[in-house]
Protein backbone atom coordinates (compact mmCIF):
# COMPACT_ATOMS: atom_id res chain seq x y z
CA UNK A 1 0.00 0.00 0.00
CA UNK A 2 1.49 3.60 -1.03
CA UNK A 3 1.88 5.64 1.74
CA UNK A 4 -0.50 9.06 2.05
CA UNK A 5 1.78 12.02 1.93
CA UNK A 6 0.57 15.41 4.14
CA UNK A 7 2.03 18.79 3.55
CA UNK A 8 3.04 20.48 6.34
CA UNK A 9 3.67 24.28 5.86
CA UNK A 10 6.41 26.02 8.00
CA UNK A 11 7.43 29.96 8.54
CA UNK A 12 10.69 31.16 10.11
CA UNK A 13 11.49 34.46 11.07
CA UNK A 14 15.03 35.65 11.45
CA UNK A 15 16.81 39.50 12.68
CA UNK A 16 20.08 40.38 11.47
CA UNK A 17 22.40 40.79 13.56
CA UNK A 18 25.65 42.24 13.07
CA UNK A 19 28.97 43.61 15.32
CA UNK A 20 29.90 47.15 15.19
CA UNK A 21 33.67 45.69 16.11
CA UNK A 22 34.59 42.95 13.72
CA UNK A 23 31.73 43.67 10.82
CA UNK A 24 30.20 39.97 11.47
CA UNK A 25 26.38 40.06 10.80
CA UNK A 26 24.27 37.02 10.40
CA UNK A 27 20.36 35.91 10.58
CA UNK A 28 19.63 35.37 13.91
CA UNK A 29 16.15 32.75 14.99
CA UNK A 30 13.31 35.21 15.72
CA UNK A 31 13.00 32.00 18.38
CA UNK A 32 16.49 32.57 20.16
CA UNK A 33 16.12 36.34 19.70
CA UNK A 34 12.61 36.52 21.66
CA UNK A 35 13.83 34.24 24.56
CA UNK A 36 16.75 37.00 25.26
CA UNK A 37 13.92 39.92 24.78
CA UNK A 38 11.16 37.79 27.50
CA UNK A 39 14.15 37.94 29.59
CA UNK A 40 15.17 41.49 28.74
CA UNK A 41 12.04 42.53 30.88
CA UNK A 42 13.86 41.91 33.92
CA UNK A 43 16.97 42.99 33.59
CA UNK A 44 16.68 46.28 31.48
CA UNK A 45 18.78 48.26 33.78
CA UNK A 46 21.45 46.20 33.24
CA UNK A 47 22.12 48.00 29.71
CA UNK A 48 24.64 50.97 29.36
CA UNK A 49 23.62 54.12 27.81
CA UNK A 50 25.80 53.37 25.02
CA UNK A 51 24.00 50.05 24.75
CA UNK A 52 20.69 51.59 24.67
CA UNK A 53 21.21 54.00 21.94
CA UNK A 54 22.02 50.79 19.78
CA UNK A 55 19.85 48.23 20.27
CA UNK A 56 16.72 49.12 18.94
CA UNK A 57 14.42 48.11 21.83
CA UNK A 58 15.96 44.31 20.69
CA UNK A 59 17.82 42.51 23.28
CA UNK A 60 22.23 42.72 22.65
CA UNK A 61 23.87 39.43 21.98
CA UNK A 62 27.76 38.22 21.88
CA UNK A 63 29.52 38.07 18.73
CA UNK A 64 30.03 34.86 17.50
CA UNK A 65 33.07 36.32 16.24
CA UNK A 66 34.94 38.43 18.50
CA UNK A 67 32.59 38.51 21.56
CA UNK A 68 31.85 42.28 20.92
CA UNK A 69 28.38 43.25 21.79
CA UNK A 70 26.04 41.78 18.69
CA UNK A 71 23.51 44.06 17.97
CA UNK A 72 20.14 44.14 15.61
CA UNK A 73 20.79 45.82 12.52
CA UNK A 74 16.77 46.86 11.80
CA UNK A 75 16.43 44.35 8.97
CA UNK A 76 14.03 41.22 9.43
CA UNK A 77 13.39 38.09 6.86
CA UNK A 78 10.57 35.20 6.99
CA UNK A 79 11.16 31.83 5.12
CA UNK A 80 8.23 30.10 4.46
CA UNK A 81 8.36 26.07 2.89
CA UNK A 82 7.20 23.13 3.54
CA UNK A 83 7.94 18.98 3.66
CA UNK A 84 5.99 15.65 3.39
CA UNK A 85 5.15 13.47 5.99
CA UNK A 86 3.31 10.17 6.08
CA UNK A 87 0.13 10.44 7.18
CA UNK A 88 0.11 7.36 9.42
CA UNK A 89 3.25 7.84 10.84
CA UNK A 90 3.04 9.59 14.55
CA UNK A 91 3.83 13.47 14.23
CA UNK A 92 5.31 14.95 17.52
CA UNK A 93 3.77 18.54 17.04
Amino acid sequence: MKPKMVEHKYTEKYYKYQCYKCNYWEWAPADVVEEFADMDEYCKEEYSLEQEGKRKGMPVMVCPNCDADFYYSGEKKVEEGSYLVDENEPFPF
